[in-house]
């Protein structure tokens, strides 16, 4: 089996602050016509790095805060504050309207088919323990963590499944290893989930969850993300018995500047396929969320990442050879020629025939949107899969001529 290419959730495709202090403003003057959502732009854009760099099973990028500020949001959450950067519960918490299910529609409208979608959603258990109750709402963390749990967790995973939105789901326990002990009760917390789940679950587990795990094995879900990158000692654990999980490999650190090389991660992904076998491992991916990245570093490790997965499962890639057409190979009915306007800042793309008598011409400033033109038209025109890949190359170099004043294009034969 080979492992999917996945993100642990948050990613660094930011709007700018002024434009979502704009937003709530004109929101709080009950300015809404045409008003657009600044939000909606960054998770396009999480998207859009996302299945660029090879991710196959995507989030919405978690853009609009942290696991913490999404779950605890007064808008949708009624007795929730905050103060800065804390979050205090002084009643019984209620969940107002589905927190999720908005960007998570327009994530799949906009989502290519053969991608997948997954949603990270917090944990009660980690919930419960961020935000502090300062009255008598709750007696204790546990009742705290239960109340969570059925008032917001469970109608927000019963809204996501609904329509075909997401393929699974995910729970994220961030803070679980670092403590000196876990509660009993945080799989009854799952165990809940799982009872109202009809897609499959996936948890995530930060840091050094060694001691822990056959604590989460005992979890109701069908797959364990876990951090092998800076834990290898893990893999050993994870490699001696029996559990009914499948294992998420967190092969790349998510929140160092450094871009791993691509033979640096297949390392931590061949590793974690000998020692847990072919059916095993289920996915790949960074170890923890990316928020804190750069979004350009970000996007190199995922690229990374997918390059390393591939070259792991199908070896390298095949060395490309040139090859030099031979005049039997020429389409029959005619030629291109691909010429820039410097004064319009335009291609222009024309179709002869081999007596130079033109058949077809197209101009953009955009290379794109003649190679989509000539791909509508390439049938009639009698356009071989050889001339377009040689026209997609040019148009490609006469787009790049025209950002630079120095550089002059020159078609080649």
């Amino acid at each position: 089996m080979i492992p999917r290419t996945t993100t642990i959730g948050s990613y660094p495709a930011f709007p700018l602050d002024e434009d979502v202090d704009y937003y709530q403003k004109m929101q709080e003057h009950g300015v809404t016509d045409e008003l657009v959502d600044p939000y909606i732009w960054s998770l396009e854009e999480a998207i859009r790095d996302f299945t660029a760099s090879g991710i196959e099973v995507v989030s919405t990028g978690q853009t609009r805060g942290d696991l913490y500020s999404i779950f605890l949001d007064p808008k949708f959450v009624r007795g929730v504050g905050w103060k800065g950067a804390e979050a205090f519960v002084s009643e019984k918490v209620k969940r107002i309207s589905s927190i999720r299910l908005n960007d998570v529609r327009h994530a799949r409208e906009i989502l290519p088919e053969q991608f997948e979608l997954k949603e990270p959603i917090t944990d009660a258990y980690t919930l419960a323990k961020f935000a502090k109750v300062t009255t008598g709402a709750y007696r204790d963390t546990r009742e705290f963590a239960r109340a969570i749990n059925r008032e917001i967790i469970l109608p927000e995973i019963e809204d996501l499944q609904r329509g075909n939105l997401v393929s699974m789901l995910q729970l994220d326990s961030p803070s679980i290893s670092s403590e000196s002990s876990t509660p009993d009760y945080i799989l009854d917390l799952y165990e809940e989930i799982a009872g109202v789940a009809k897609l499959p679950l996936v948890l995530h587990a930060c840091g050094d969850t060694t001691r822990l795990f056959r604590l989460l094995t005992k979890a109701k879900v069908d797959v364990l993300s876990l951090d092998f990158y800076h834990y290898p000692r893990l893999l050993e654990e994870v490699a001696k018995g029996n559990y009914d999980q499948r294992i998420g490999v967190g092969a790349l650190d998510a929140q160092s500047p450094r871009i791993e090389d691509v033979e640096e991660v297949r390392g931590v992904i061949e590793r974690a396929r000998k020692a847990l076998g072919e059916e095993r491992v289920s996915f790949v991916h960074p170890h923890c969320g990316q928020r804190s990245l750069d979004r350009e570093v970000a996007y190199a490790k995922n690229a990374n990442l997918t390059l390393a997965r591939d070259d792991a499962y199908f070896g390298e890639a095949e060395e490309a050879r040139p090859h030099q057409l031979q005049k039997k190979e020429y389409d029959r009915r005619g030629y291109f020629l691909v010429s820039v306007r410097r004064e319009t800042r335009e291609i222009v793309a024309t179709f002869y025939t081999y007596e130079h008598k033109v058949l077809k011409r197209y101009k953009s400033r955009q290379a794109e949107k003649i190679l989509q033109s000539i791909n509508e038209e390439a049938d009639t025109l009698g356009i071989s899969r050889r001339h377009m890949a040689y026209i997609t190359l040019e148009l490609g170099r006469a787009e790049e001529s025209l950002q630079s004043p120095h550089l002059l294009y020159r078609q080649r034969w």
